[in-house]
């Protein structure tokens, strides 16, 4: 009996270059194994037609999925483009810039692909290049091309950068209303163990910087018209990203792909990380049961980073308990301090509670 669930992600590890940042599984983009992989993937993808009902939304993310060959890529479209419904759906492709011309945004048209998501990082030439990013574009013109054929542009942000500052910023955001798309994403620099950026002992700005800019960044896209629905993540009315918004209310998803991660029946997978073994077909599954206390920080985890949090509600109706008198002791000073707030029916966090979320989940989480 087929199952229905939403939302599908597809990874593609493949990079021309390794940003000294990323600790997502990425591999060197090379010929043969590209070949192999997409072979594999076509297999996985294939299956999935007797195990679910049509997707709503569809995520191909890396990794670079637009560094694939035009022809591998086709292939993965054409069979994507039969598992997801004809109305109402999402299917996202991420993209670096540099990649964008207009014969891929043509095979994009052709597969039913409505909404793009690129890693711009930042508009600032010699902060690009500190991140292995070598390359000079006119994003006025390339972006005026995309909206010829999809018009739900996404575009990723990184602030904090080496050799970044607050001006850098300032200069980001104004040229991002310059160019005038519907979403973006603004995520402070993390430094992961393993990157490049960790072993060469780069830092992290500390938390009175990065709340400095992240304030910064919350002011303007709210000036410019952009709601804030996920911690990091702005759209204009009606361009909310539908297939996050399945991770960030703990709904179940498919995941395919070499160390791509599923949620399907009380049950978090990740496939193996191998490369070598996943092209063999051989997918060795971390899984994690999820019990009812797992559940429940799953549902913190993933609900409070939106700006509307949880429905108390359906809070009652998943764990069969009243929220605020559960948790009256733990959320007292939260409630005092201005942290957190209940609004039409919901539990969230106040724009003040969002710079210390981590600090508030781990009071709720014990």
């Amino acid at each position: 009996m087929k199952r229905k669930i939403s939302s599908l992600y597809i990874h593609i590890p493949f990079c021309r270059n390794i940003c000294p940042y990323c600790d997502f599984l990425k591999v060197f983009k090379n010929k043969k194994f590209e070949d192999l992989y997409t072979s594999q993937i076509i297999k996985d993808l294939t299956s999935l037609k007797s195990k679910f009902h049509l997707f709503k939304t569809i995520y191909i993310g890396g990794g670079t999925p637009s560094c694939l060959s035009h022809v591998n890529l086709e292939k993965i479209l054409m069979v994507c483009d039969k598992l997801h419904t004809k109305f109402n759906y999402e299917f996202t492709i991420e993209s670096n810039p540099e990649d964008i011309d207009i014969n891929f945004l043509m095979l994009l048209k052709k597969y039913g692909v409505n909404r793009i998501s690129i890693g711009v990082q930042t508009f600032n030439s010699k902060v690009l290049e500190s991140i292995n990013r070598n390359y000079h574009l006119d994003y006025i013109n390339l972006i005026n091309l995309i909206k010829k054929y999809i018009n739900n542009i996404n575009l990723d942000f990184i602030y904090g950068l080496p050799g970044s500052s607050l001006r850098t910023l300032k200069d980001d955001l104004s040229k991002f209303f310059e160019i005038d798309v519907p979403h973006a994403s603004f995520y402070s620099l993390i430094i992961s163990p393993g990157t490049m950026f960790f072993n060469k002992n780069i830092k992290e700005v500390d938390d009175e910087e990065s709340s400095k800019l992240y304030n910064l960044i919350l002011n303007e896209m709210r000036k410019h018209g952009f709601n804030r629905y996920e911690v990091s993540n702005y759209a204009k009315p009606g361009f909310e990203s539908k297939h996050n918004l399945t991770y960030w209310r703990n709904k179940e998803y498919v995941g395919i792909g070499v160390g791509s991660s599923g949620y399907i029946d009380d049950v978090r997978y990740t496939n193996t990380r191998n490369l070598t073994c996943y092209l063999k077909g051989e997918n060795e599954e971390e899984k994690e049961i999820i019990t009812n206390s797992l559940l429940k920080e799953y549902y913190f985890i993933t609900n409070l980073r939106l700006e509307k949090g949880f429905q108390l509600k359906e809070y009652k109706r998943i764990f069969k308990k009243d929220f605020l008198l559960e948790y009256k002791n733990t959320l007292t000073d939260m409630f005092k301090l201005g942290d957190v707030e209940v609004k039409n029916g919901y539990f969230k966090c106040t724009d003040k509670g969002l710079l210390v979320l981590d600090f508030l989940l781990r009071d709720l989480i014990k």
